[in-house]
């Protein structure tokens, strides 16, 4: 058998943006999937600007943004009258990209096939798993045709009936929601601005409509129970008489039918995200309802931790484990988000909780005037809040009283560094290793750090910036940090020493420093 570094099972959005990061960071995989081919229907939708960010990353972002609808407001409606709005300004979120996009999933996976393709990479297809047997050194993975992968290391991409996750025996316990889900991809007439999201909160539900771009719209309808009468296909006049009813007769007009479906939904998470030499994401770990628009995002965010990490692992540049630190920091993030996601639909969109019914139409209004909670709603949606702070491989080595800690994102600032010309945080954080930035240190001091992140980063100096100053809260004095291949600060320190940040390279990455 041919060995490769890893295997990626499963060809979704999860398993390609693994395979982009692997192929950008020179590591040897290859990419099965049980499929005939790409996804022909848009299962989801939204992409967050954090994910945007991790896309930039790649390299790949251009070519989503071209394609995609942005969305600049969502708006939630209620017996014809406009419950308030959170919108999505320039000034809203900290980073590139201010809002999230709408883009069928179809069409996120073309960029990405196209892409690897760039890079002489394609999807091996009709290539289903059915076990996989692993020992000190890898993972021997045998598929349906009779074939057999080694790889040093496997990664599970391959959805919610996971072959991978069923071989390491996970558990994905959770439950099956019972309401009626229907969905329309169609055209539609009516007065409603393109470029924003709508859900209107019923009785006995919601709809929720999301624009697709070049007037093709995404409904979805849930409600309590199924009809007694509905049939197994959906009708499109099931989506027209919510719109009949709240916006008026013949005011708008549903056309040109793409897909329509009726589904169920789960939630469901796996106890471990690694087991040995295997691990599992995206779908195969985690899945919950499409609320706020954060299952797809999830797993693309989670094999951007784990590549880099596994990079590190088969260079011999870390120990083993780094790579216990994806199920620790990642684990937690997919609980939070089927929590946040599960309250959200039970609460605010089945429309099972009568005493949110009736108070809905008087509260949603005073919450949404607050421009705060509209500002922190955009920013908890869009995934720039997430952090890793409870992670062993994360240290804030002294105290700071306020600013980004170690564990959160790293947010974008301008400085001038000592060539005397202006950079910025995010300008740096597109390479493939570390970033350590020193702020006002000894030329001692920067050459021993730089002799300290040999082979697993670079160094930048930064000399004056008040925007640096003030994102940071760094003080008149030297600090450093450290920011993570994956955008998220690994330490933080002020101060000239320069033992805290050897200490907390050895831990983090597992071996000894020089």
């Amino acid at each position: 058998m041919d060995a490769v570094d890893v295997l990626v099972v499963g060809a979704g959005p999860t398993g390609l943006s693994l395979a982009v990061e692997l192929a950008r960071r020179g590591v040897a995989f290859r990419v099965v999937d049980a499929g005939p081919g790409p996804s022909v229907h848009s299962k989801a939708l939204v992409i967050q600007p954090r994910t945007l960010e991790v896309f930039s990353t790649m390299g790949v972002v251009d070519e989503i943004l071209r394609r995609s609808q942005p969305v600049f407001a969502v708006e939630p409606r209620e017996h014809g009258k406009s419950l308030g709005r959170i919108s999505f300004a320039d000034d809203t979120l900290d980073g590139p990209f201010s809002r999230p996009v709408m883009l069928r999933q179809a069409h996120t996976e073309a960029v990405l096939l196209e892409h690897l393709a760039g890079r002489g990479v394609t999807v091996q297809r009709r290539t289903e798993l059915v076990g996989l047997e692993q020992d000190a050194q890898g993972v021997t993975a045998i598929m349906a045709t009779g074939e057999q992968v080694r790889a040093r290391y496997l990664v599970g991409c391959d959805g919610s009936h996971s072959r991978v996750r069923q071989a390491l025996g996970l558990t994905f316990e959770g439950s099956t929601y019972e309401n009626d889900f229907i969905q329309v991809d169609c055209k539609v007439r009516w007065p409603l601005e393109e470029a924003t999201g709508v859900g209107f909160l019923r009785q006995d539900g919601v709809m929720a409509c999301l624009p697709l771009g070049q007037g093709v719209y995404r409904f979805i309808r849930i409600r309590q129970q199924r009809p007694a009468d509905a049939p197994d296909e959906p009708r499109l006049s099931e989506f027209q008489e919510v719109l009949d009813e709240e916006l008026g007769q013949g005011v708008a007009e549903l056309f040109d039918v793409e897909w329509i479906i009726r589904f169920r939904l789960h939630e469901r998470m796996v106890d471990r995200y690694r087991v040995g030499r295997a691990f599992v994401a995206g779908d195969a770990a985690h899945i919950h309802t499409p609320a706020g628009g954060q299952g797809m995002n999830t797993g693309i965010q989670d094999v951007f931790n784990l590549a880099w990490k596994l990079e590190l692992v088969l260079a011999d540049k870390a120990g083993d484990a780094l790579l216990d630190s994806y199920h620790l920091e990642r684990h937690p993030v997919a609980a939070d988000v089927l929590r946040a996601t599960d309250f959200l639909f039970r609460n605010a969109l089945a429309g099972t909780n009568s005493v949110v019914r009736t108070l809905r139409s008087h509260v949603l209004p005073m919450v949404l005037g607050s421009k705060f909670v509209t500002s922190r709603a955009a920013r908890m949606v869009s995934q720039l809040e997430v952090n890793v702070r409870k992670s062993p491989i994360v240290e804030d080595a002294r105290f700071f009283p306020s600013g980004p800690h170690a564990g959160d994102r790293a947010p974008d600032a301008k400085f001038v560094g000592v060539d005397g010309k202006e950079h910025s945080v995010f300008a740096h954080l597109r390479g493939k290793g570390h970033v350590l930035f020193a702020h006002h240190v000894r030329t001692d001091q920067l050459r021993a750090l730089t002799a300290l992140m040999d082979g697993v980063g670079d160094v930048v100096v930064a000399d004056e910036g008040d925007e640096l100053l003030e994102r940071y809260h760094l003080g008149d004095g030297p600090a450093t940090w450290v920011v993570r291949p994956d955008g998220y600060i690994g330490h933080r320190q002020n101060g000239g020493e320069l033992d805290g940040v050897k200490r907390w390279l050895e831990k983090a990455l597992d071996r000894a420093t020089t």
